[in-house]
């Protein structure tokens, strides 16, 4: 289940989380037509945020893949969940270091005469 959250940085508040990007647009839409006469504030920002609340894009690329990959298994059981769940983090970092591990592995191999 895809979160997404609705910052703007003008009124420095921050959305509650929304499961669709048509819920998205309606907090936005709201929230400009509410409080600024329908007009965008400058460093207005949405996007896809991890089941803590963190933004996507402000992660590096190995943390957003973990993150990614701990929300999908969390979201088996729960898909409206929020917070880390341990198992999914742990079985997130095993699967990234077992795909680590095993890619240097077929690499030395293959580079071994």
């Amino acid at each position: 289940m895809r979160r997404y959250l609705y910052r703007c940085t003008v009124c420095r508040t921050t959305s509650p989380i929304c499961f669709g990007s048509m819920d998205l647009e309606a907090e936005g839409r709201h929230h400009r037509d509410a409080l600024h006469s329908g007009h965008y504030p400058d460093g207005e920002r949405t996007g896809e945020v991890d089941r803590s609340g963190r933004w996507y894009a402000d992660m590096g690329i190995v943390i957003a893949l973990h993150a990614r990959l701990a929300d999908t298994l969390a979201d088996l059981r729960d898909p409206k969940g929020h917070g880390t769940r341990l198992w999914a983090w742990a079985l997130s970092w095993l699967t990234l270091g077992g795909a680590g591990f095993l890619t240097l592995w077929a690499t030395s191999a293959a580079l071994t005469p």
